[in-house]
């Protein structure tokens, strides 16, 4: 049998360093992420990329990497038609009767002076023609006589010219009004009103015959008839104003009123207000032309109809615009084209 010698005393406390010194280097290892050998398997992949491609009408579309759009949480809706009128505000006031009623005698005197500066031109005319035929004949007509028989001709028929065209500018600003007459203005029988358009909006056409409007205090509908347009416009918006008369009912001057135009009826798209983004001063959506591949469009925007927007151009019925995630998708359409973000907001 072999003998067995245990370990010297310095043996077994160079083992025990050694073991230390391994532990300490593992757990250190284990520590600061060193420790094992990493699986490739379960590193992250990379994240997908997008791209440019081109859409089927040749311009350039954003084509998303399989599974983007669900991790950019998009949601896309359809573009559907409709018939909805869009209405606009206008806002109005009844006016002071004393201004038609200065302008209605105005012309009623333009006129009553006219008609007595032709008359009195007619008499002129006529004694300036016996005058001259005496002086012709030399049947007691003086030199004299005859010239101041032509001055006074002269006076009368510039007179008549002035006259004239004072009593056709007075016709003119009386007329501008559409009114027919003044009767019942001066009691409050009848009102005028004159209801602003918003600064850029253009005439309608054609001009409404009539409309309903609400005042304060009053209750139902009150029947306006359009006159025709404010001469001047409005002072209130600088844009362009209507003039409608109304009957009084305890209407009087300074009272606000309410009205409405109504737009154009045609068919049209609507989409959602979250679709339409805005990109250098114009509104802009995107729609799905493939599957994953987004196409941006320039759209005009007719009016807005509670939580959806209706479209003039840009957009067809059935087509799908993204309606959740549209900054994102013109963000990343934006980093592809141009390098750089562009305009937000408009959501």
């Amino acid at each position: 049998m072999s003998e067995s010698h245990p370990l010297s005393r310095r043996a077994r406390i160079i083992l025990g360093a050694f073991a230390f010194l391994l532990a300490a280097g593992l757990g250190a290892r284990m520590a600061f992420g060193g420790g094992g050998t990493v699986d490739t398997d379960d590193a992250p992949p990379p994240p997908p990329k997008a791209s440019l491609a081109k859409g089927p009408d040749g311009k350039p579309a954003l084509q998303l990497a399989p599974g983007q759009a669900q991790a950019m949480g998009l949601e896309t809706a359809e573009a559907v038609p409709t018939t909805d009128v869009d209405a606009l505000p206008i806002h109005g006031v009844v006016l002071d009767p004393l201004v038609f009623l200065d302008l209605d005698a105005r012309h009623k005197a333009a006129s009553a002076s006219a008609q007595a500066a032709r008359a009195a031109d007619t008499a002129a005319q006529a004694e300036l023609s016996r005058i001259t035929a005496l002086h012709s004949s030399g049947h007691g007509a003086s030199d004299k006589a005859w010239q101041e028989a032509q001055r006074v001709a002269a006076d009368a028929r510039a007179r008549r010219t002035a006259a004239e065209g004072e009593a056709r500018k007075a016709l003119a600003a009386w007329a501008q009004n559409g009114l027919d007459s003044v009767e019942g203005l001066a009691g409050f029988r009848r009102v005028m009103l004159r209801l602003d358009l918003p600064m850029g909006t253009p005439a309608p056409a054609p001009l409404p015959r009539t409309l309903n409007a609400t005042t304060p205090g009053l209750r139902g509908a009150l029947p306006l008839r359009v006159l025709g347009l404010a001469p001047g416009g409005s002072p209130l918006t600088g844009g362009l104003a209507l003039l409608a008369l109304a009957p009084g009912r305890g209407l009087r001057p300074g009272l606000p009123v309410d009205a409405s135009l109504a737009g154009t009826r045609g068919r049209r798209v609507a989409v959602p207000r979250t679709a339409v983004v805005w990109s250098g001063g114009q509104a802009q959506v995107f729609v799905e032309v493939a599957k994953g591949r987004f196409e941006p469009r320039t759209v005009e925007i007719a009016f807005a109809a509670g939580d959806s927007l209706v479209l003039a151009s840009g957009v067809n019925e059935g087509d799908r615009v993204v309606r959740q995630g549209s900054l994102a998708v013109q963000g990343e359409y934006a980093r592809l084209a141009t390098g750089e973000v562009i305009g937000t907001g408009g959501d």
